[in-house]
């Protein structure tokens, strides 16, 4: 699924160096460092050396319900760890957290006819800036061990390409009941901020991959917003 490698020592961003230029399928941009790394709702991603920040390009037409793709490939992140001994939880709809703190995030963009995955993970970092030092962690801060980086992308691209696959030919089913297992906070009282704050018990995912909360209201199917656990003064 990923033919074309291109490991670059630093860019401004790999999202958008493969969103601007003409890429086949399944092209890879790595990068050191990124200068102008980019998050969720635009919001910056911290790109360290020790980190790894990757982004490919899939075809339009292999994954037309790309609004999944998230969780498939936060899915793919976290079963990855989980087989080094890293134990990891997703939280919705595009991060993966171990021992609480962000280890890894999924940025899924559509650009014309293709759509383009980021995604940075946090490997061989000995600390963060101060204003992450309680949110984020490294594999090497979970487990003790330091990583080769390369052999890391090799190991997260054949996760990936299996359950991209995987997806693309038998569905967003085939992920739901396995992702709504590693969901954090599941069972607990959260709340999503969006256009209006909802407050509930996070239940699981539906078959759509939307958040389902038990709410004072009844059963309520979240397709967007900002997850916590809710916090009671």
């Amino acid at each position: 699924m990923f033919p074309y490698l291109v490991w670059l020592r630093e860019t401004d961003s790999t999202q958008r160096r493969l969103k601007e230029g003409n890429y086949p399928c399944g092209t890879v941009f790595v990068a050191d460092r990124q200068k102008e790394g980019k998050g969720r709702k635009g919001r910056r991603w911290e790109s360290q050396e020790g980190g790894l920040y990757f982004s490919f390009v899939l075809c339009e037409e292999d994954f037309r319900d790309y609004a999944q793709l998230p969780l498939i490939v936060g899915f793919s992140v976290s079963e990855y760890l989980d087989s080094l001994g890293i134990r990891t939880a997703i939280k919705w709809p595009n991060d993966v957290y171990s021992r609480g703190r962000k280890i890894s995030g999924v940025l899924v963009e559509k650009s014309s006819n293709k759509i383009v995955v980021g995604i940075g993970l946090n490997v061989n970092q000995d600390s963060f800036p101060k204003e992450l030092e309680n949110s984020a962690i490294s594999m090497k801060l979970a487990s003790g061990k330091e990583y080769d980086r390369k052999r890391v992308l090799t190991s997260l691209l054949d996760f990936l390409s299996k359950n991209l696959n995987d997806y693309r030919e038998k569905g967003f089913t085939a992920f739901k009941e396995r992702i709504e297992d590693k969901l954090l906070f599941k069972e607990e009282e959260v709340v999503i901020l969006g256009e209006e704050p909802v407050v509930g018990i996070l239940v699981g995912i539906d078959d759509n991959g939307h958040l389902l909360l038990q709410t004072s209201e009844g059963l309520k199917s979240i397709a967007a917003g900002d997850l916590s656990l809710r916090l009671y003064r």
